[in-house]
């Protein structure tokens, strides 16, 4: 309650004080609340008293005079930064006039020292107090949710904003955010979804926006459509879907970290920040990209502003010169941080996609994002095949994480995803509690397709990882057709189907000379009378691409031209009563030399036309 200043003028009996004063407070209910926090005053006998009543401090004010003071002390409590800073000329990206973003994950900075904590922990109580007389503010309910998310606490945050009386979205952005922070992506996207249903459209458009994390080619293709019409909306949630770390997990935490930062930008307005420059479009800019700053220290140069720079306080009114502010202060977002969206060419054609283009550090990095849950993002040692049954196709991947260091102890949970061309739709495998070698088998349409294989430790904070485009070997106008090739470890008869291979399918393309290479394929699509195949497999290093030659038929043609050091040939028949032949052979390849080989299958049909299957090997010493 707001109260008007009010003056009181009393006299005092002789050898009374400024307690003589409390009938009149009894009498003046109204002005108790203001007087009573007054010191009491001794003064001479028979001396007239001037009491003045100021009026007590606006919630928001006082949160903030109490904000602008934890920042102040955190600035002059700051560890010291141990890294290279830079700055000027030799800053690798600058932001703005006045920042400089560089990406250094190997000098983790400090946590807070233990007085920045109890000062932190001592602000969330003011807050809570000021929270629970005003639940209807935002700026309190906000500044409560960032500062306990700063303190590892989400889901305490997400007690404030379940409290939070706002009007209109502001409520659900604030669970949103809890949820995220907490990991619990399927509700915090449910609750940013209520947040753009009660946004204005140019609020939503605002929200929507991806431009800040796309590079000069997909800014292109994103600004051609304006916002809201179906084909930027389209582009929205292509790019959301293939931009997620792991496609295994319930929720779009790509989407929800978006929609965070966005929050937390809300949240530094009319705030103040650990930084000397009051916020301004370049640190939402660098905030939006690359994401909140988790830690803070001081580099030991004052590069803040003088008496003369001094930015407005919260409430508009000049500051006075705070000798804090000068100090120059570097802060860290949450490392590692991978690639936030991929390129443009992933996006247009993500089934010809390869493992270099999902890179998560290649260049340009435009924006980053650091899931909790692949602190650590390792590449899957595997091997994946794809087998045709009528319009479907079967995929099959066999893995091995067994020597992953870290995760020995860890529950396992693996995910295999197919998804067909540019839609941002998946077929999925998912299984709790895998063991850390073994076999996961998933269909989808036939045709190309964007394979994402991810073993996640989350104990461990590890994901291990395989993303890259697939097809069916190449085979134009040819009624045959050819599966992949799967490797197997012979056990001592061939196998008639991909079941019965796939116990026995090598986890790797890495084999030893010393032991037997298994290949089993299927041919489909034969004739069921029978009919003659002429089978050739050939193992040979693998040549550099020609340039302007097409990859595979370019290495198919010259394999079978020039010296292989391992082959065989066969004369076959194709099953009878079937249309699908699979077959199986198994390879000596005990004379190649450690290196990189192409296996490489023709099959001549009837000799009317000749079909092909390759694939790598690396031979590895024993």
């Amino acid at each position: 309650m707001y109260h008007p200043p009010v003056t009181l003028i009393a006299r005092l009996r002789r050898g009374a004080d400024a307690a003589a004063l409390l009938p009149i407070l009894l009498l003046a209910p109204a002005l108790a609340p203001a007087l009573a926090a007054q010191d009491t005053v001794r003064v001479a006998p028979g001396t007239v008293v001037l009491v003045e009543s100021l009026p007590p401090e606006d919630p928001r004010m006082r949160g903030q005079r109490v904000q602008a003071e934890f920042e102040r002390f955190r600035r002059m409590n700051l560890p010291e930064y141990r890294g290279k800073v830079f700055s000027g000329r030799t800053c690798p990206e600058p932001v703005g006039m006045n920042w400089c973003y560089w990406y250094d994950e190997s000098t983790p900075m400090l946590p807070d020292p233990p007085k920045i904590s109890e000062a932190r922990e001592q602000l969330l109580r003011v807050l809570d107090t000021l929270g629970t007389a005003e639940p209807g503010d935002n700026w309190i309910s906000g500044q409560r949710v960032r500062y306990l998310i700063e303190s590892g606490r989400p889901l305490d945050a997400l007690k404030v904003a379940e409290q939070c009386r706002a009007f209109g979205w502001w409520c659900d952005a604030l669970a949103g955010i809890s949820l995220h922070e907490a990991g619990r992506y399927l509700e915090s996207e449910a609750r940013y979804e209520k947040v753009l249903a009660a946004m204005t459209p140019r609020e939503r458009c605002t929200w929507r926006d991806l431009t800040p994390y796309l590079d000069d080619d997909t800014r292109r293709q994103y600004i051609r459509n304006a916002c809201g019409t179906p084909e930027r909306e389209a582009f929205e949630a292509r790019a959301w879907w293939f931009s997620r770390t792991r496609y295994g997990l319930a929720g779009n935490d790509s989407r929800t970290e978006h929609f965070s930062r966005l929050t937390y930008v809300e949240f530094l307005r009319d705030a103040a920040t650990a930084y000397s420059r009051g916020f301004d479009e370049s640190e939402r800019e660098m905030m939006v990209r690359f994401g909140w700053t988790r830690r803070w220290a001081r580099d030991g140069s004052m590069r803040g502003p003088m008496p003369s720079q001094m930015p407005p306080g919260p409430d508009g009114r000049p500051q006075r010169y705070d000798p804090s502010m000068s100090i120059n202060v570097i802060g860290q977002e949450a490392t590692p941080a991978h690639r936030f969206i991929p390129p443009s060419e992933v996006l247009t054609s993500p089934a010809s996609s390869d493992s270099t283009d999902w890179a998560v550090q290649l260049p340009p990095v435009v924006a980053r994002y650091h899931p909790k849950y692949a602190s650590r993002l390792l590449m899957l040692e595997h091997q994946q095949a794809l087998f045709r049954r009528g319009d479907t196709a079967l995929v099959v991947l066999a893995y091995d994480v067994s020597k992953v260091p870290g995760i020995a102890f860890s529950r396992l949970d693996g995910a295999f995803v197919l998804t067909p061309g540019t839609r941002p739709a998946g077929y999925t495998t998912i299984v709790r509690g895998i063991q850390p070698k073994g076999t996961m088998t998933v269909r989808a349409p036939w045709g190309p397709l964007l394979m994402s294989a991810e073993i996640a430790a989350d104990s461990a904070s590890t994901l291990v990882r395989a993303r890259y485009g697939i097809r069916p070997p190449f085979a134009i106008g040819a009624r045959v057709s050819l599966s992949d090739l799967l490797f197997y470890t012979p056990y001592g008869t061939f196998p008639t189907t991909v079941e019965e291979a796939l116990p026995h399918a090598l986890a790797t393309q890495k084999v030893h000379a010393d032991q037997p290479l298994g290949i089993y394929w299927e041919a489909y699509n034969t004739n069921p009378a029978g009919e003659r195949m002429t089978i050739s497999l050939v193992v040979a290093p693998e040549v550099e691409e020609e340039p302007g030659r097409v990859g595979r038929a370019a290495r198919a043609l010259r394999l079978t031209r020039g010296s292989s050091p391992v082959s065989l040939t066969v004369e076959d028949m194709s099953a009878r009563g079937a249309r699908t032949s699979p077959r199986a052979v198994q390879v000596d390849i005990s004379t190649l030399k450690p290196g990189d080989y192409l296996v490489q299958l023709e099959v001549d049909v009837a000799g009317q036309y000749v079909i092909r299957a390759d694939r790598r090997i690396t031979v590895v010493p024993h």
